[in-house]
This record gives C-alpha cells, structure tokens and sequence, in this order.
C-alpha cells in the first residue's frame, strides 16, 4: 500500500515537473509573428497566413485630421479654443477643448457607400431623424442622439458637438456652424 502511494505520488511530481513552464525556455507553440504591420508594407491583396483572411482595410483609413476644419475654424464656430484633433477611429477625428477637456467635437466623414449605408442603417435603428431647422443647411439631418449629419460632395459629413454644457438639443446650433465651415473646405 505505502508502495502504491509512493509511486502516485512520484508520478504526480514527475507529471508536474513536465507541465511546469521553464522561464528559459526559447521556443513556444505559438507563432510569435508580429500580428500588425504598417499599411505601407502590406501587399495588395495579402492575407494572414493562420486564418486566410485578407489583410487590406476594410473600410475608409484616415492618417490624420487633414480633412476637417482647422482648428481656427472650430474655435471661431464654437467660440471657445479648441485643441488639435487626434484621429480616433478610421474616419473620425476629435478635438478637445484647450483649456477644458470636457468640451469635445467629433467629426466624421465617410466616402466609402459601404460605410455611408452603414451609418445610415445605424442612424435608422436608433431612431427618427429630423430635418436640421437651418436654412443654409437644406438636408441636412439630426439623428436621434443629436448628431448633425449631410450627405454633400460624394460624402457624408458627421458632427457631435459637446461644448455648451446643457442639454444636447442646445448644441446643434455649434454643430451647424462647424457643418457650415466644414462644407467650404
């Protein structure tokens, strides 16, 4: 009997030492591959080769803020000083108050009809739109959660405006005037 529980337990502690992760150790089952790459570098139509997906960018990528309104502009609309943007997603920049960071106005453009139907098709399920109420912005819209929106030269142009401090029907007045910059450029 003390045999048998001399020998489990040795084969418990040759089955640990086997199991135990050796902090020396080089090698690894998983590929240690880099998972990204800068866009420069990835080949037209290349795909990852564990999964067979395509590598290419799905939708619209935007490097910089280069195609939104300077920040002069921002700050003469709202009139309060903005910062410069930072692109926080692949079509969409936003910019922070200078001296008060709970101001922000996020802008967004989409050129791709994939995107557009798509923010479309979200605008939908949130709810009704409205008609913006100013004239120099026939069609534009205010969806549901008092973003303005216009579709105008091949693309869609998308304002949230947080720099008042009230409520949000209060800030589509500064998202009107940004749009209106905006659609100059």
């Amino acid at each position: 009997m003390h045999r048998r529980i001399g020998l489990a337990c040795l084969l418990l502690l040759v089955a640990t030492a086997a199991c135990s992760e050796d902090e020396t150790s080089t090698t690894s089952a998983v590929p240690t591959a880099p998972t990204t790459a800068e866009p420069a570098t990835i080949a037209p139509g290349a795909t990852n080769p564990y999964t067979g997906d395509s590598l290419a960018p799905q939708t619209t990528f935007m490097a910089d803020c280069s195609r939104m309104p300077e920040v002069a502009d921002l700050t003469a609309a709202v009139g309060i000083p903005m910062d410069v943007g930072q692109v926080t997603a692949p079509t969409t920049c936003q910019f922070l108050g200078l001296n008060d960071q709970s101001k922000s106005i996020t802008l967004t453009i989409f050129t791709d009809p994939v995107d557009i139907a798509g923010f479309n098709d979200l605008q939908t399920s949130l709810g009704p739109s409205t008609p913006s109420t100013d004239p120099e912005l026939a069609g534009a819209m205010v969806g549901p959660e008092f973003i303005l929106y216009i579709t105008a030269n091949s693309a869609l142009y998308v304002v949230q405006a947080r720099v008042t401090g009230g409520d949000l029907a209060g800030e589509i007045a500064p998202a009107s005037a940004i749009l209106k910059r905006w659609l100059t450029l």
